[in-house]
């Protein structure tokens, strides 16, 4: 619902706490005059703005994740989920946080079905701070045309259906310990559209798929969709990767309709190295779509929700993610004359982000999530 219809339906202890918070409304005893006195303090953007401006970092982060998440309401326990996820170091407790959002007009109790007590955040109050969130920091630079850039729209799915392909023409072996020989690897890679070294035997790779540790990221997202589902199997008597009868289903009706559904996978796969992933993702779009901005600004607006995962900072996380979104073919990558790195959410970009609700995906089985470690 909008504001003005949430305020509405509140009971008049709920307008007297905001009325108070804000300083507005001369008769408390009027719930008519508390709604107006509301909404005329709440109607202007320039308020809005010192709303925004007066608001403590844990109080942001989560007026973020409230905003963020498009759905419409949330229950008691995932708005205190959300809440524990926006603390600090003796910040205020996630109970503390909810109250806020309360008595500031954020979230509003309905109740939906068996008296189960539900809170909604008001349509109109989110799409008004959301546009406050992407000027705050889209209006600090002016916007670049990069020089060149690269999009790899379409071309997952293609590689999906030409990695399918190849294990249909030829036996594929496989190592003891379960990876495609280096020889067959180099083979593989050139069939597709986007060819990746093979992983190097020395350094550390770990945290991003059952299979991350032997296959460069690109293919080992692939392959572990493909595994996820069945399309492939893993044969360990016989020592081979072969079709599933699903997977010969799969080329028999190839269509390229399946990269939302890897977004969807990599969501839940990436999830647990970067747990706010979502949030992130939503910022990305936020920030640059219809755009180009540069990777630097959205590094800075999201550093915050970003983590340092085993020997992988936030740089090398950030960079992972925009690369990976670069390949889902949800992103431009662009550069300046000067070298300026630039990035440009695509069309089928911003509909999987919109259409999809990150925080609402389940995780995946534990042997994605389990961390193999490569030195």
């Amino acid at each position: 619902m909008r504001f003005a219809d949430l305020l509405t339906y509140a009971d008049i202890d709920h307008l007297k706490r905001m009325a108070l918070h804000y300083g507005c409304g001369e008769d408390e005893h009027s719930k008519n005059e508390l709604i107006t006195s509301l909404l005329y303090y709440l109607g202007g953007s320039a308020r809005l703005k010192e709303e925004l401006d007066a608001l403590t970092s844990a109080e942001f982060r989560f007026l973020q994740q409230i905003c963020l998440d498009s759905r419409r309401v949330f229950s008691k326990e995932e708005l205190l989920g959300k809440g524990r996820a926006c603390l600090g170091e003796g910040e205020e407790s996630p109970r503390d946080l909810v109250i806020t959002g309360l008595r500031k007009g954020w979230l509003f109790p309905v109740v939906a079905g068996k008296n189960k007590a539900l809170l909604e955040v008001p349509e109109d109050l989110r799409h008004r701070f959301l546009q406050l969130f992407a000027k705050m920091y889209s209006d600090q630079e002016k916007e670049v045309t990069p020089t060149a850039y690269r999009s790899e729209e379409g071309l997952m799915e293609e590689d999906l259906h030409r990695f399918l392909q190849f294990l249909s023409r030829q036996d594929v072996r496989l190592t003891a310990d379960g990876a495609i020989y280096r020889h067959q690897q180099r083979q593989l890679m050139k069939s597709l559209h986007i060819a990746e070294e093979a992983v190097s035997r020395k350094g550390w790779r770990f945290g991003f798929g059952r299979r991350y540790h032997q296959y460069p990221d690109r293919f080992s997202l692939l392959y572990d969709y493909a595994y996820y589902r069945g399309y492939i199997v893993e044969d360990e008597w016989e020592g081979i990767v072969h079709l599933s009868e699903s997977g010969v289903e799969k080329i028999r009706n190839y269509r390229l309709e399946e990269g939302k559904e890897i977004y969807r996978f990599w969501l839940r796969l990436y999830r647990h190295p970067i747990p706010q992933l979502a949030v992130i993702v939503k910022w990305i779009d936020l920030l640059s779509h219809r755009r180009w901005i540069a990777t630097h600004t959205v590094k800075k607006v999201v550093e915050n929700w970003l983590n340092s995962f085993y020997y992988a900072g936030e740089d090398e996380l950030f960079q992972q993610l925009i690369r990976m979104m670069m390949h889902l073919g949800m992103l431009q990558i662009g550069e300046t004359e000067s070298k300026r790195k630039l990035i440009k959410m695509t069309s089928r970009g911003h509909a999987w982000v919109n259409g999809i609700s990150g925080f609402t995906e389940r995780t995946l089985d534990r042997e994605y999530l389990e961390v193999s470690v490569q030195k």
